[in-house]
């Protein structure tokens, strides 16, 4: 099968399937390769629901992350980390009901550690996406 090549910003798209705001909703643009954001506070908001109801062949709804997804990231995260004093620590902040923000805060007192994780949640982010357009038979355009 032939793949639809689409110059896409991998970033935004990424950034789309990390996003587990109710009231967000993304789109991909099919001609233009842009991510459309919908939401309820944005100013030109009926203009775009319009469009994507008007051209639904155009837009392609970018999924919800699923709803323990940052759990999952943090599950897989936990198995780089190589500070013996943030592992002893870690089940502590996992028990907890909003896990990551207690991984957040956990994180950020060991240097380095926030910024891998946030570089560890990006990275899968970014797979989940180009997986998800292959199946859509979409690959992105190389310049």
């Amino acid at each position: 099968m032939e793949l639809q090549e689409l110059d896409i910003d991998l970033a935004q798209l990424a950034f789309a399937f990390e996003d587990p705001a109710s009231d967000s909703h993304y789109y991909l643009d099919l001609e233009m390769g842009s991510v459309i954001l919908i939401r309820p506070d944005l100013d030109d908001v009926s203009e775009l629901r319009e469009d994507v109801e008007t051209e639904h062949t155009r837009y392609l709804y970018v999924p919800k992350p699923a709803e323990n997804q940052i759990e999952l990231d943090l599950m897989d995260f936990v198995h780089v980390i190589s500070d013996a004093n943030l592992i002893e620590l870690l089940p502590v902040a996992l028990e907890a009901r909003d896990k990551f923000s207690a991984c957040h805060g956990l994180f950020s007192k060991f240097p380095g550690q926030l910024e891998k994780w946030k570089d560890w949640r990006k990275q899968g982010a970014r797979q989940r996406a180009l997986r998800w357009l292959e199946a859509q038979g979409i690959k992105i355009a190389r310049k």
